[in-house]
């Protein structure tokens, strides 16, 4: 475990405190400054081994724990524990997700519904030539109402770890930001930057970020991405970019970080010991039309008749359309496990999770529950079916699930009939992505100690 302290102050630091002194809050009409952008996921996490003088300080930019999604909470969790395990003074500063998310419709997907949140006003780019453009309005002060909430953090930053949970594909307005932050950071302002958990999936289907990438990821001082179908894609694009692979930081967690709730217990009393499977949607539509033919209807009905009892877990508002298919099939439908180690809990006892979430199959797998993934709106979840050494097979399409009935309910078949072998397979891979991903922190410590 390494010790790093902090950063002497450069040019361009001093650059940056000046820049922050020029976008210091002027007042506004009627009197009064505004009041800094804060709320309790702006908090500093404090060392886990503090030192005298202090350690290193790491600015987290796109920290997730403010939203209301397994994968989001376990992926920025477990980075957490990588970098206070492997750098134990340092202190990690957050800049939260929903500073940087389209708040278009509103805080809805956030913790609490995003009571007491509020985003910073500050302008982005729209295109990649607008990079250099709006980077000196910001170092002359006028990049936005709230841009100096970002530069007073950068200001005390030793290196900036952007965590790159979201994913950069389509015209993801919170990827297009964070590239620019990230760049900003580093060339601008001369902090050490690396950017981790890289899910990426670009297309020449309105290809704004593409160049985006070209100009923010060459100049930092690592890159790593999260599985093979995004580093395969990054470097179809970017082929001379050191780019490294490591796994997902949520295969940091082991069965011991699962905690059952008064809700996991419910759910298994209302079982009764009946063996059962979870259900969870993803982010592809799936045909759940009530009126008992939905094709989610008939899968439901197929994989039930083994007398195995269908558990559908909804985790946030877009998941209430499963409400009404939960009832014509006569299985559970929960909706109070909101936190991703009480979903851990409760697929640890399932023969088998159904799940089009990327995180999900992560957290079953770490549990030793196998899944029938279903694939998502990026090539993700495949990214994590070839994580787990395909051991669970390669994700189905769920918007045809008709097709398809025959090999999931063999699937699902096999691994019934031998659900301790599977977890012993899936439990032996785990340990091996999580002996892997805890090189993250050692290369945050290069970056740092690179810097001295």
């Amino acid at each position: 475990m390494t010790s790093v302290p902090p950063r002497t102050p450069t040019n361009a630091l001093s650059k940056l405190r000046r820049a922050t002194r020029r976008l210091a809050p002027t007042g506004r009409a009627g009197g009064g400054a505004p009041a800094p952008v804060t709320d309790r996921f702006t908090e500093p996490i404090p060392p886990l081994a503090p030192t005298d003088p202090p350690g290193a300080t790491i600015v987290l930019l796109n920290d997730c724990r403010d939203q209301l999604n397994y994968g989001a909470n376990a992926l920025v969790d477990g980075l957490i524990r990588i970098l206070r395990t492997s750098t134990p003074a340092a202190t990690i500063l957050p800049i939260p997700s929903h500073w940087l998310v389209d708040t278009a419709h509103g805080f809805g997907a956030f913790v609490d519904d995003g009571v007491g949140l509020r985003q910073p006003k500050a302008s982005y780019p729209a295109v990649a030539d607008q990079f250099e453009t709006l980077a000196d309005e910001w170092m002359a002060g006028r990049g936005g109402r709230d841009a100096s909430e970002f530069l007073h953090r950068f200001e005390r930053a030793d290196v900036v770890v952007l965590n790159g949970e979201g994913s950069i594909y389509r015209t993801n307005l919170s990827a297009v930001r964070e590239l620019f932050l990230a760049w900003l950071a580093k060339t601008r302002l001369g902090i050490p930057t690396v950017y981790v958990n890289g899910g990426i999936h670009l297309t020449g289907v309105m290809p704004l970020l593409p160049a985006m990438v070209r100009t923010t990821l060459p100049t930092l001082d690592a890159v790593a991405v999260r599985e093979q179908p995004s580093l395969r894609n990054l470097l179809e694009y970017l082929p001379d970019l050191d780019a490294r692979l490591f796994p997902d930081s949520a295969f940091a967690f082991t069965p011991d970080d699962a905690r059952s709730s008064d809700a996991v217990e419910a759910v298994r009393r209302q079982l009764g010991g009946s063996p059962y499977f979870c259900f969870d949607p993803g982010a592809m539509p799936v045909a759940a039309r009530p009126g008992g033919n939905s094709a989610l209807h008939q899968l439901v009905v197929t994989l039930e008749q083994n007398a195995i009892r269908a558990v559908f877990i909804s985790s946030g508002p877009g998941d209430r359309y499963i409400e009404a298919v939960a009832g014509e099939t006569g299985a559970l439908y929960v909706d109070a496990i909101t936190d991703y180690r009480r979903f851990m809990a409760l697929v640890s006892g399932a023969q088998f999770l159904v799940s089009g979430r990327y995180h999900n199959v992560i957290l079953a797998a770490i549990m030793g529950c196998p899944s029938i993934a279903l694939g998502s709106t990026s090539h993700k979840v495949h990214g994590a079916c070839e994580m787990l050494e395909n051991v669970v097979g390669s994700p189905y399409d769920g918007t045809a699930l008709r097709r398809d009935l025959e090999s999931i309910a063999h699937r699902a078949s096999t691994y019934v009939q031998d659900r301790a072998g599977w977890a012993d397979r899936l439990q032996e891979v785990c340990a091996r992505r999580r002996a892997e991903v805890t090189g993250l922190g050692e290369l945050v410590n290069d970056v740092l100690r690179s810097r001295e």
